[in-house]
């Protein structure tokens, strides 16, 4: 069937009397539209204040029935469905209104379902009798895009803001189509060069242009610029979300310096934190840490907290020594010690955290890390046996402890694999173990949500993946996961597994040699160097 042989389904009740010849009915829509029309070139319609695209104009009365199909309209083209957003347009124009607005956008969904030539009569009929309306000019833009007539087009859309300079729909036509032909900044440029010279209340369609143009290119600077043009924009609400864009781009040196001149907020001196850690000025973000400043911002015991993750315990010490004694600062002073080496001290100060209290179980937690780093890990599993064991962390920890003992089955003991949250944690546990066919057993049962951990969501995956026996989908998902999470070294290692099973031998020699030099769990390890002396022999 050819491209103008498309017909739309038509909609439910419209064919109440007999076959619906589409042909015959877009003959009678060109005869209503040319005495419509002709009509109004002849006598000056009706013209009332309306809202269109959001905006206050003046335009011709529209009858409550072609309004109600102008909207049906809308609501089809907004889920695709093009040809029967034309069919309702055509109910729309058959009323004598002569509105602009209703013939450009059934020219625009007659191209978008197909029929061509139907789209170039209803818009040869909006130039004749509209040829200074920007609306007209639009459409015949958009149309011409969709054909792949670029330069044509953008000569459309500068048409139709030579037409409308303060309407912004042009300006962002020409922007999503230089987009598309990758020219970002020339798009940017176009809408900026809008933006300086619209009223406000023309500006929102460009501004939210703006906004997705600088979050598609990762381009915080853009962002930051757009966004001055928000109505009620503050400096730190732009550093804020211009700092987050520049984080997720990686680029935290950029961070720092469109942050640090907007320190107002909680979240902005976090973010600004977070872009010296990652740009490697760790002296920068100690030193506000431990400054009388960095007081307003958070209380002193995450602030230690944070010192103690820079690897800087000797300040956080300082800063906690002047705190004022309670379970939360004791915790914090264990964590301190326990990283400095100081073992002994840092169990005798975590120990005086009381139970119930917030901090009781992280505090037993480090206790049994105190005990573990000096081989005791009985007084390891004593400290954690009196915490309660509805944590999973608690579990998982003294799980580990049997299984260094070689208690495997004491570990299992403290899980229900009935209950759909646990069999999370025996899947890590078997794995811990060196249990790796009942760990991905245990992985494919798991039902995740989109809460579920990002770890445990691609595992789970690809685990019912090659339960399946569908491999190479399998592959693809931990492929994906790996690259994002390098640090995931059991993924990767069951990449590799996966990968010798396709056959895919020199790729999964390669993967095994990279991971090897990074793994350090002793079983783990040996597995990792079975599989590769394996793939070696095939």
């Amino acid at each position: 069937m050819a491209r103008d042989e498309v017909k739309p389904r038509v909609p439910r009740g419209w064919a109440s009397a007999g076959p619906f010849d589409y042909d015959v009915a877009v003959g009678r829509l060109a005869s209503i539209l040319l005495v419509g029309l002709a009509a109004c070139a002849s006598s000056v319609p009706r013209t009332v204040p309306r809202v269109v695209d959001g905006h206050v104009e003046d335009g011709p009365l529209v009858a409550p029935y072609a309004y109600e199909w102008f909207i049906e309209g809308e609501m089809q083209a907004a889920k695709g469905r093009h040809g029967e957003a034309a069919m309702a347009f055509e109910s729309a124009t058959a009323t004598p209104a002569g509105d602009v607005v209703l013939i450009t956008r059934l020219a625009e969904e007659y191209e978008m379902s197909g029929a061509a030539r139907r789209a170039d009569r209803a818009l040869s009929l909006a130039r004749r009798y509209y040829p200074s309306s920007p609306r007209v000019a639009l459409a015949e833009g958009r149309i011409l895009r969709n054909r792949g007539e670029i330069e044509e087009a953008l000569a459309a859309f500068s048409r139709a803001s030579r037409l409308a300079p303060t309407w912004g729909a042009p300006a962002v036509a020409t922007a999503e189509t230089l987009v598309a032909r990758g020219h970002p900044k020339r798009a940017s440029a176009v809408l900026f060069e809008f933006l300086r010279m619209a009223p406000e209340e023309q500006s929102r369609g460009a501004r939210e242009a703006l906004v997705r143009l600088a979050h598609r290119t990762g381009d915080p600077e853009t962002l930051a610029r757009a966004l001055r043009f928000e109505p009620g924009s503050t400096d730190a609400s732009r550093a804020q979300k211009a700092g987050e864009l520049a984080l997720a781009a990686g680029r935290p040196a950029l961070a720092v310096r469109m942050l640090e001149g907007a320190l107002d907020t909680d979240r902005n001196v976090e973010l600004w934190l977070r872009a010296l850690v990652q740009s490697g000025d760790h002296e920068r973000a100690a030193r506000f840490l431990a400054s009388p400043e960095a007081a307003r911002f958070s209380p002193v015991e995450d602030r230690a907290s944070s010192l103690v993750a820079l690897d800087e315990n000797a300040r956080a010490l300082e800063l906690l020594a002047a705190a004022e004694r309670s379970p939360r600062v004791q915790y914090a002073r264990g964590r301190a010690l326990l990283h400095r080496g100081e073992y002994i001290q840092a169990a005798a100060t975590l120990a005086e955290v009381p139970l119930g209290s917030a901090p009781f179980e992280a505090s037993r937690m480090a206790l049994a890390e105190c005990s573990l780093a000096q081989g005791r890990s009985g007084a390891a599993a004593e400290a954690l046996s009196v915490t309660p064991h509805a944590s999973l962390a608690v579990r998982r920890k003294l799980a580990r402890i049997y299984i260094e003992e070689g208690e495997l089955r004491a570990g299992l003991r403290l899980f229900d694999p009935k209950q759909p949250s646990e069999r999370a944690a025996l899947a890590s546990v078997f794995e811990y173990a060196g249990h790796f066919d009942e760990a991905a057993a245990y992985y494919a049962s798991v039902r995740v949500t989109t809460s579920s951990p990002p770890r445990l969501r691609a595992r789970a995956s690809a685990e019912q993946l090659a339960s399946r026996g569908l491999y190479p989908s399998a592959i693809a998902v931990l492929e994906h996961w790996t690259s994002a999470a390098p640090d995931d070294l059991y993924s990767r290692v069951r990449l590799v597994e996966l990968l010798e099973r396709e056959r895919r031998l020199d790729e999964a020699v390669a993967r095994g040699r990279q991971t090897l030099a990074v793994i350090d769990e002793p079983r783990l390890r040996a597995h990792l160097a079975e599989l590769l002396e394996t793939a070696g022999d095939r």
